[in-house]
């Protein structure tokens, strides 16, 4: 058996994993990162690949802003439409980026593995979160591919393995599962022109969601989020169901003059999980801590926000001896107080029913009231905690909008 001592145990090498780690032993903390996958290049494929603007100064903290633009990443300015109009999502000022997930997470793992500090370890499944004698996690045993057993000690374990994550179920930490009643299907393709172009866009059914967006080297990401209902359309004929989706829409994507460079993907199951994001000695980033509806394309944003403020909270306790307990505990209402509001409305839209009354009022404005424009654009972006986003005056004066315009019509 092979032993190894760290400050922090991290498991899952993606995203939020070495992110996480990157800015922990920016700090003088020594982390081992464990990831499954064997191979340095490993990336997800389902994904929106969306990097709202509450993460881009997480990217610039990184030092990876210009390493996105060699790469070819889009600026993800969108257009939304509604049957009641066009409007814009774009904030001035911050935006954020489309990037594939096969150049970013390959990105995020290098960067990780040249910081010192940080021991990145891939091809081990962990399978057991170790505890000391009075039962806290004191660090993970994981086996290679080979069959090795490795047991890595550290003074916390954190989880950066995704929705299913098996560091929560090992330490039975369970999520509070919220239904999800759509189901979604995207494809990639080449040599798509949008007319939109070079904004990707949102169009909003009601009560299904289907988008294009643009990322690096021109590839254009089609989605759909349909209604648990027509699962039985898309398994007797995906392709049809699919196309069906986007007939009718204005600034319809020219879909048959374009090139398909993927499978019709399919994601059946995607419950909207929350757990606490910290326990003593145990903590989660990224999906392992919240798995929000992906039609918002909220996931690979949050998961670079919860990695900063996990680091923040927890490296100087680490670096200085301060307590840990009371450092995961302030990243625990920190994580709360800023994404709790956004994950609740995301999981209650996901049910999938209709517009309600106040989203009517927003969309009817949207597309004649900038102000109401920028709120939504606000909401899209996760800059700040929704309490903080829809306040009251500004609801006010969206409902004042929306009912002029009825009037005047």
């Amino acid at each position: 058996m092979a032993d190894a001592v760290s400050d922090v145990v991290v498991v899952g090498g993606s995203i939020a994993g070495c992110s996480t780690a990157t800015l922990l032993a920016r700090q003088g903390v020594r982390v081992t990162v464990l990831e499954k996958a064997p191979g340095p290049e490993h990336h997800k494929v389902v994904c929106s690949h969306f990097l709202q603007p509450g993460a881009s100064p997480v990217l610039r903290r990184l030092g990876l802003e210009e390493q996105f633009v060699a790469a070819g990443a889009a600026p993800n300015r969108t257009q939304g439409w509604s049957r009641y109009g066009w409007f814009s999502l774009h904030q001035e000022g911050e935006h954020g980026w489309n990037l594939r997930r096969e150049k970013l997470d390959p990105m995020l793992r290098r960067l990780a593995a040249a910081t010192p500090g940080v021991a990145l370890q891939q091809g081990l499944t962990v399978d057991a979160v170790l505890r000391d004698d009075a039962g806290r996690p004191c660090g993970v045993g994981a086996r290679r591919r080979d069959g090795e057993r490795v047991e890595v000690r550290a003074r916390v374990v954190v989880g950066a393995d995704g929705r299913g994550s098996d560091v929560a179920r090992l330490a039975g930490v369970p999520g509070r599962v919220l239904p999800n009643r759509r189901i979604g299907y995207m494809a990639y393709y080449e040599n798509m022109a949008l007319a939109t172009a070079p904004d990707s866009v949102v169009w909003f059914r009601d009560p299904e969601v289907s988008y294009a967006f643009l990322n690096d080297e021109g590839v254009v990401v089609l989605a759909v989020f349909a209604a648990a209902e027509r699962l039985p359309e898309f398994k007797a004929d995906g392709e049809a169901a699919f196309l069906t989706s986007f007939d009718g829409l204005p600034n319809r994507p020219d879909i048959m003059s374009a090139r398909r460079i993927s499978p019709l993907i399919g994601r059946l199951d995607m419950p909207n999980v929350r757990r606490p994001a910290a326990l003593p000695g145990l903590a989660f980033v990224g999906d392992a801590a919240q798995a929000s509806d992906p039609l918002w394309g909220v996931g690979c944003g949050f998961a670079l926000q919860t990695a900063e403020w996990l680091a923040d909270a927890l490296g100087p306790a680490l670096a200085q001896g301060g307590d840990l307990d009371r450092a995961l505990a302030r990243y625990r209402r920190r994580h709360r107080s800023f994404l709790l509001g956004h994950h609740l409305m995301m999981s209650e839209y996901s049910s999938g029913r209709r517009f309600n009354g106040l989203e009517k009022l927003i969309f009817t404005a949207a597309p004649r009231h900038p102000p109401t424009a920028a709120l939504v654009g606000e909401m899209a972006g996760r800059a700040r905690p929704l309490h903080r986003v829809m306040t009251p005056p500004r609801v006010a004066r969206t409902a004042a909008a929306a009912i002029r315009h009825r009037t005047a019509g």
